[in-house]
């Protein structure tokens, strides 16, 4: 029980002390012996009932401010949660952004060189290859894993981009073939991406 002492426990001492003294100045010699115990037994009673409610409240108060702090807590938590998968999902956007970009200049230098039968800007090439394969995922170019491939949209893209480096001195594959190639790979890794932020922003968690 907590050893604070307030205005009302200070009053209920002073109410109980006068009720002895009350009942003691009623007192007749024969019966005074046990008149005091009766009445000094249900005085103890009220006051042990009442610090009893007094301490019951103050858990109670106790525990009402652990329950708002946690909840708190857990408000601040979801917050933070909330604002990451909210910045995750806007720098994906970017990232579909750019990549698509990267892509339609790419795959527009390649027919042209198919439709004009010009030379291909390899420079310009080298550039936006690098644009395209840095917002890759580096997984994507190591062997697949016998275990399953988790990169398999990223692994296409890799292999479409070595495959046109490779066509500079091969004719094996056409410019217009490898620009639908990377076309329809770089499709599919895109939906992918779109796929799982619309998954993450309904969830709001990362990964699902």
């Amino acid at each position: 029980m907590s050893n604070d002492v307030t205005k009302a426990d200070v009053g209920v001492v002073v109410g109980t002390v006068t009720a002895i003294l009350g009942v003691l100045a009623d007192l007749k010699f024969d019966s005074s012996i046990t008149t005091a115990l009766t009445a000094a037994g249900v005085i103890a009673t009220a006051l042990a009932s009442y610090f009893k409610s007094r301490s019951a409240a103050k858990s109670a108060q106790q525990s009402a401010r652990e329950v708002a702090n946690i909840a708190a807590m857990a408000s601040v938590d979801n917050t933070a949660k909330t604002v990451l998968v909210q910045t995750v999902t806007a720098e994906r956007a970017k990232w579909r952004a750019e990549m698509r970009n990267q892509t339609e200049q790419l795959v527009a230098l390649l027919r042209s060189h198919g439709r004009c039968g010009a030379g291909v800007d390899w420079e310009k090439f080298d550039r936006l290859r690098t644009g395209i394969r840095l917002r890759l995922n580096p997984t994507g170019r190591a062997p697949a894993p016998a275990a399953g491939d988790t990169h398999e949209a990223d692994r296409a893209v890799h292999d479409v981009l070595d495959a046109i480096t490779n066509a500079r001195n091969s004719e094996t594959l056409t410019n217009t073939e490898l620009a639908d190639q990377l076309e329809e790979h770089m499709a599919a890794l895109l939906k992918g991406e779109w796929d799982k932020s619309k998954r993450e922003a309904v969830s709001g968690k990362l990964g699902s």
